[in-house]
């Protein structure tokens, strides 16, 4: 770090921490929409399972190296694991963070799907399920009408019979590669075959629970503070907020290119909690319109398993799947890359 950098922090440190009040706003009251409540921990007889994803890419001059890897844990008496990994290449494109995180997504959802068909009774899934269905569209707009009716002709039913393998892996690859279409129409068929499995997921309906550490939504009070800061510095006790509900036709204009009816009369609960007093909070999903009743039976659920205010299912998953750069290098060092990265010049 340079030192002007250092100097440039003494400087200005009252002036940042005068604008902090800027981000309290003393005229909301979001006492009002919390609970203080004990949460009544729920039986040991139900059977959860969690899981995580992680994605990690190294840039080379012709290629992008990525690695992929998800894992799912289910316990039932005993701790099990489900393992998905990938590595691979991709052509530079301008797509190319959109596609990875579809990668990802792909691995993180097919991996529920082989835990939910295991019979478990309820899934965690870390991250926001709502956000990952209503992310823009690559390429909805960059290839002609035309153009996406015959993607969706030719090959949905296809994406379906693979999906029905229940095989963790990128299918749209196996049906349509670089070298005999054009990466556009590859990165739109690898979009539809997300929206396929995110719809096979949310028939598991009241089997799922999303979970997010963060978050920006501002449902609850429509400020530029997000709800979660709000509800964290308003009462640090154990409890929850007054669920809210919304549709998915509520939060965007454009239609989905395949199943538009079913994703956008899509509806969400959406609320927070604190599980142990002066924990952290948290934000919870429900792909579905819950009661109270719902809210506290899932409340008691995450509580029974939680260590310092978080499911340990998935505190576990996140730190076993995590990729590293470290991670990264030893594996582009085993595929004996030899090519520049761009960085040697420096």
């Amino acid at each position: 770090m340079l030192e002007s950098l250092l100097e440039m922090a003494l400087e200005k440190k009252e002036e940042i921490l005068n604008k902090v009040d800027v981000f309290y706003d003393v005229e909301l009251d979001p006492h009002e929409k919390w609970i203080n409540q004990n949460i009544k921990i729920a039986p040991d007889n139900v059977v959860l399972s969690a899981g995580d994803g992680s994605i990690h890419k190294k840039k080379f001059l012709s290629f992008i190296f990525y690695a992929i890897s998800a894992e799912t844990l289910i316990y039932n008496e005993e701790l099990q694991k489900i393992e998905n990994s990938q590595i691979d290449l991709l052509p530079h494109h301008r797509f190319v963070e959109d596609r990875l995180r579809n990668y990802m997504s792909l691995y993180e959802t097919k991996n529920a799907l082989q835990a939910l068909e295991k019979g478990v009774d309820y899934y965690l899934f870390d991250g926001s399920l709502l956000g990952n269905l209503i992310r823009p569209f690559p390429m909805d707009r960059e290839l002609k009408t035309k153009t996406k009716r015959e993607i969706e002709e030719e090959y949905r039913h296809l994406l379906l019979r693979e999906l029905d393998n229940n095989l963790v892996e990128i299918s749209s690859t196996n049906l349509l590669d670089d070298s005999n279409k054009d990466t556009e129409s590859l990165i739109y068929l690898e979009n539809l075959e997300n929206l396929l499995v995110i719809k096979k997921l949310l028939d598991y309906g009241k089997k799922l629970v999303a979970i997010s550490k963060t978050s920006t939504r501002n449902d609850y009070f429509l400020s530029n503070i997000p709800d979660i800061s709000l509800f964290d510095r308003s009462n640090k006790k154990e409890g929850y907020s007054h669920p809210y509900y919304l549709t998915v036709s509520s939060q965007l204009k454009r239609e989905f290119p395949i199943l538009d009816n079913y994703f956008r009369e899509k509806e969400f609960t959406i609320f927070y909690a604190r599980l142990e007093d002066y924990k952290n909070i948290i934000k919870i999903e429900l792909p579905y319109h819950a009661s109270i009743d719902d809210v506290e039976n899932v409340l008691g659920i995450l509580k029974r398993d939680s260590v310092e205010g978080y499911p340990y299912l998935l505190k576990k998953a996140h730190h076993d799947v995590v990729i590293k750069k470290t991670d990264l290098e030893r594996l582009s060092s085993i595929m004996g890359f030899l090519e520049k990265d761009g960085r040697e010049m420096l």
